[in-house]
């Protein structure tokens, strides 16, 4: 994708309250798959303007407290956009069997008319289910060229490094174990983690004039 199609793309999820978080996340986070569906409300620190990757998603659907690598366990800092985003989600986002916020991104369930009640979700997203129900029908919906999540990641960190952010830090950001992996993996191009969100966002968010 390029820069304006993904800012099409950020736009349009902006507008989605019911799965727009879901598509835009990788984007604005550069996390795996298997990191953003094991996120957690707990591990979203609106103080701090942070969120806390520790866990990631089995293939069997089972959270484990682990990342793919050590360096993976990271803060991530919260752009201003995301930020917005997660607020507005956390009104409307599906609760576990408890009636309690849990995941960040759970398997959404079906709305039905108001007043019934969701119909399921709350439990953990399948990555074929995000896949065909949320993620493909975006592309499909914007008229924009297919890309899989992975390659979100991929452009996350091309993008940060295009915007001059220190190599060390996107490294540290992405988790990765050190800047060599960023080099020899991600090719197209000191600041602090906020500084490096902003230049993020810079390039992906439209601002509307006031």
């Amino acid at each position: 994708l390029t820069i304006d199609q993904v800012k099409i793309l950020i736009s349009a999820a902006q507008l989605d309250k019911e799965h727009g978080i879901y598509y835009a996340w990788p984007f604005l986070t550069g996390t795996r798959v298997s990191e953003q569906f094991a996120v957690s409300w707990k591990d979203i620190d609106f103080e701090r303007n942070s969120i806390s990757i520790r866990r990631t998603v089995e293939n069997d659907g089972s959270i484990v407290e682990l990342t793919k690598t050590r360096a993976g366990v990271r803060d991530i800092p919260i752009s201003a956009t995301l930020r917005m985003m997660l607020l507005e989600w956390r009104l409307l986002c599906p609760r576990n069997d408890d009636s309690e916020l849990d995941l960040v991104f759970p398997a959404p369930g079906k709305i039905q008319a108001w007043p019934l009640p969701r119909l399921g979700g709350g439990g953990i997203m399948w990555y074929q289910n995000f896949r065909k129900r949320i993620w493909r029908p975006a592309f499909k919906r914007l008229e924009l060229p297919y890309v899989t999540p992975h390659s979100a990641r991929h452009l996350f960190i091309s993008t940060m490094q295009a915007q001059g952010t220190e190599v060390g830090l996107v490294a540290k950001i992405v988790g990765h174990a050190n800047a060599s992996i960023t080099l020899s993996h991600y090719t197209q191009a000191v600041r602090g983690g906020e500084g490096a969100m902003a230049a993020l966002e810079g390039a992906f968010v439209v601002h509307s004039k006031s």
